[in-house]
């Protein structure tokens, strides 16, 4: 990377500080790939990383060209996720993470209802 492009990249981080966020998550997690989300009337525009596992993470970005600079920097992949959509590992992901979320609830349910019936159980004598 020659002086000027660790220029830009310096200035690209300081106008976005959410890529510093994206930086530890590309440093603990591995096969990693990024997926420029576009700018909505609601949301800004999004860089959105997805590891080998579906586990991911998304940070607004100031242009589009501060998240494909990013990736390069990175040597990651990148993707306009409006043209190629979303990877269904991410969408797997999901899936198991509200499965258990629904499960751990499931249990907690399950348990205030055992102590409320013990709870109004008369004593035996």
């Amino acid at each position: 990377m020659g002086l000027g492009d660790r220029i830009r990249a310096f200035f690209s981080k300081r106008g976005n500080p959410a890529l510093l966020q994206l930086d530890a998550f590309v440093a603990e997690h591995k096969g990693i790939e990024g997926f420029v989300e576009p700018r909505t009337t609601t949301n800004p525009t999004t860089l959105l990383l997805v590891d080998r596992y579906g586990k991911h993470v998304r940070a607004p970005v100031r242009d589009p060209r501060d998240a494909y600079s990013f990736c390069e920097q990175h040597g990651i992949p990148v993707y306009e996720a409006q043209v190629v959509g979303y990877p269904k590992r991410m969408k797997d992901f999901e899936k198991k993470r509200r499965a258990a979320a629904d499960d751990a609830i499931d249990q907690e349910i399950a348990d205030l209802e055992r102590r409320l019936a013990e709870i109004e159980e008369p004593p035996q004598e």
